[in-house]
Parts: structure tokens; C-alpha cells; sequence
């Protein structure tokens, strides 16, 4: 009995001393990365949410809680490019936005970081925005109408179209009315428009205005084109 406890006892205490060296061990490989103080991460973003323009694109976010940010950076481009930004102290506003320009037209994923005074960095917050251009401008074109009519005798114009374009947004007409003078007139999407006081004797032109998404921030045009 006393050989058995002999050889327990002689086990706890080598397992006490390797749990210690194994502790010890741990804590001096674990200082190196703390050497500097513990890691800060400033409150980041809740959310991104992106509009596409015409090649830029406008980022807005919700302001984070903590009162320690005082600077936003935004990555796009694979990291390439970036912009620096100041915005309302948390507390004061509930979002910021910024327009970033001179985006080439294409997909990118945006990644928005706060900092603090002290320079530390947030974990990123990121969404994917489009930025347009030609290769959406040369896809766009006036809306086929079905029938026209232009009656003299009651001054006015109505088209009948063919089919809705979901991204386009309506019809601009460039016109004369009825008292001389030049007009602009928005008729928003429909099956058909009608303009009244138009002087039909005189030209006519329309053309066409598209969103490349719901809520883009630029609106596209095509050409003017007459119809007489």
C-alpha cells in the first residue's frame, strides 16, 4: 500500500511540474505578441450600402457607436486605391456618405475601416457597388413607340409604346407650345404619354433616360431624336 501511494504521489508531483513548465511556456511565447499592449479595434461600421453613378460610386454607413472614432478609410481596387475620410462624431449623426470619383466602370468591393486618435485600425466593413459608363450608355436607346398621333385641331401629342424598360425611368420632349414658346417636358414611364398645348406644326424631339440600378446617383440620356 504505501509502494502504491509512493508511486502516486511521485506522479502528481510530475505532472504538476510539467503543467507548469507547460504553462510558463505558453505565457512567454504569448507576451511576445502583446508586448506593445493589448490589440485595440475601434467600433466599426454596421453596414455599407453602395449607389452606382456614372464612374463613381457613392458609399454610405451607418456611424458606429464608439466615441473613440475619429477617420474612415475606404479600400476598393483590390486595396490599389483609397480615401481617406472624416465624417460626423459618433452621437451626432446616424450615417455618412461619400461619393468615390473617377471610378472606372466595372464591380469592386469596398471595404470601409474607422480609426482612432490613436491610429488603430477597426476590422473592415464591406459591400460590392458598380461603377457605369460607355458599355452601359451604348446599351441604352429611345423607346420604340407603337403609334404616334399628332392632332392639330386639339393641340396635343400622344404616343403609344412598345413594352417597359425596367431601368428606364421616362421620357424628356423638347417641344414648342402653343404660346410660342420653347418647352421641356418629363412624362415618367407608362404604356403611353399625352402632352397637351403643343404646337405639332413645329419640331419635336424626345429622347430617353434609364437608372442603371434602382437607386443609382447619375441618370443616362440618349440622343435627342425628332420626330418631325
Amino acid at each position: 500500500m504505501q509502494k502504491c501511494l509512493r508511486y502516486i504521489g511521485y506522479g502528481a508531483i510530475y505532472s504538476m511540474l510539467v503543467i507548469g513548465f507547460s504553462c510558463t511556456k505558453m505565457d512567454h511565447t504569448y507576451e511576445k505578441f502583446i508586448a506593445g499592449g493589448p490589440i485595440v479595434y475601434p467600433g466599426r461600421p454596421d453596414s455599407v450600402l453602395t449607389f452606382g453613378g456614372r464612374e463613381r460610386v457613392l458609399l454610405q454607413w451607418a456611424v458606429p457607436t464608439d466615441l473613440n472614432v475619429v477617420k474612415y478609410k475606404v479600400f476598393w481596387n483590390f486595396g490599389a486605391d483609397s480615401l481617406m475620410v472624416t465624417g460626423p462624431k459618433p452621437g451626432t449623426a446616424d450615417s455618412m456618405s461619400v461619393i468615390i470619383d473617377s471610378v472606372p466602370e466595372g464591380s469592386y468591393s469596398f471595404s470601409v475601416y474607422t480609426y482612432d486618435q490613436a491610429g488603430h485600425k477597426s476590422v473592415a466593413t464591406s459591400s460590392i457597388g458598380n461603377s457605369y459608363g460607355e458599355i452601359f450608355q451604348e446599351s441604352i436607346a429611345n423607346r420604340i413607340y407603337r403609334k404616334l398621333k399628332l392632332d392639330a385641331k386639339q393641340d396635343t401629342l400622344a404616343a403609344v409604346w412598345v413594352g417597359l424598360d425596367a431601368k428606364c425611368i421616362g421620357t424628356e420632349w423638347v417641344y414648342t407650345g402653343t404660346d410660342g414658346q420653347a418647352k421641356n417636358y418629363f412624362s415618367p414611364i407608362d404604356t403611353a404619354t399625352y402632352i397637351h398645348a403643343i404646337d405639332v406644326s413645329q419640331p419635336i424631339s424626345y429622347r430617353s433616360l434609364f437608372l442603371p440600378e434602382v437607386d443609382a446617383i447619375d441618370t443616362f440620356y440618349t440622343d435627342l431624336k425628332i420626330i418631325q
